[in-house]
């Protein structure tokens, strides 16, 4: 029978390696998204295969000099994942706190979204600049991403105004939103099928009508010949949308995004106060890779209903 004391020896041992195990699993796990993590991944390979040279060859000087430089990893670790680190740590104090107040920042933010949105499409369509954003909601759109320039910057009305400008190397593209960032910009999206009540739409438009038919996103679409602004929702475009209604449109489907990438249930739509001209029904028969019909519950159909209802 084994001893007790070396039985909680062995328990002790046994759980703490089980706990470093789980901790440097997730870290590794959690770094490997990072360009830092190929940095550090190549000088412990470099360092590694010059410590087992000088081992099998017997440099003596060269093995003491690497074991002196082997207590500055962690160092080096540190410095290296600094900001991956604060993020952490962040998001382990984030999630002390209270759901509530999760709720109400992430409404916060998204209400900070929808009104420079607002701004960035009502001086695209007064100048008639021709663009197309994409609200990226349940389904990812980085498939969608072909062409396009990674930005992750933070909304700006005047970083969208300097994408779009004729002339620009990313202005013919279109630009995936990510919750409060500009993830993509310059993006090619799939056009939509032509039918003959589609036959005068130009190639935003069935952009954006080809989009919409493949996922879950809300995509706006600005004129350039009329500065018209259109959405474009389950292959369904509406066309005409005011200020207001575009900003009940983007809150539905920025905070329906956030609460599922946060895994909470969207809130309600708030309703506009005007709405605008809808776009002639699509045709019965849709293309044949067409999106399912939006959910009896969503927030974003409710808008875009009532956007229809209002005309």
């Amino acid at each position: 029978m084994i001893p007790f004391e070396i039985l909680k020896a062995l328990v002790r041992g046994g759980c703490q390696i089980a706990i470093l195990a789980f901790l440097l699993y997730y870290v590794l796990k959690f770094l490997r998204r990072t360009r830092a993590y190929r940095i550090l991944a190549g000088i412990l390979a470099v360092l590694l295969a010059l410590y087992g040279g000088a081992i099998l060859f017997g440099f003596d000087e060269l093995g003491w000099l690497f074991e002196q430089i082997a207590p500055t990893i962690p160092i080096l670790f540190v410095v290296l994942f600094q900001p991956e680190l604060r993020r952490i740590f962040a998001e382990i104090g984030s999630r002390g706190a209270g759901r509530s107040s999760r709720e109400a920042e992430r409404k916060a933010d998204a209400a900070g979204v929808v009104s420079t949105l607002v701004d960035a499409v009502g001086s695209l369509a007064e100048k008639r600049i021709g663009a197309i954003l994409a609200i990226e909601r349940e389904e990812s759109l980085e498939p969608f991403s072909t062409g396009g320039r990674r930005l992750d910057a933070p909304v700006n009305a005047e970083l969208l105004l300097t994408i779009f400008y004729p002339g620009t190397s990313l202005h013919d593209g279109g630009v995936i939103l990510r919750g409060g960032t500009i993830a993509w910009a310059g993006c090619v999206f799939p056009l939509g099928a032509i039918d003959e009540d589609r036959r005068a739409f130009g190639t935003r438009h069935r952009a954006a009508i080809g989009l919409s038919e493949r996922t879950d996103a809300l995509v706006v679409v600005v004129s350039e010949e009329s500065g018209t602004v259109s959405l474009a929702y389950h292959g369904e475009l509406v066309r005409g949308v005011n200020a207001l209604s575009l900003a009940d449109a983007l809150r539905a489907g920025i905070e329906a995004g956030a609460a599922a990438r946060a895994g909470a249930a969207p809130a309600p739509a708030e309703t506009s106060l005007e709405n605008a001209e809808p776009e002639p029904s699509p045709p019965p028969a849709a293309p044949a890779d067409a999106a399912a019909a939006p959910p009896p519950d969503d927030p974003v159909a409710d808008a875009i209903g009532r956007i229809k209802e209002g005309a």
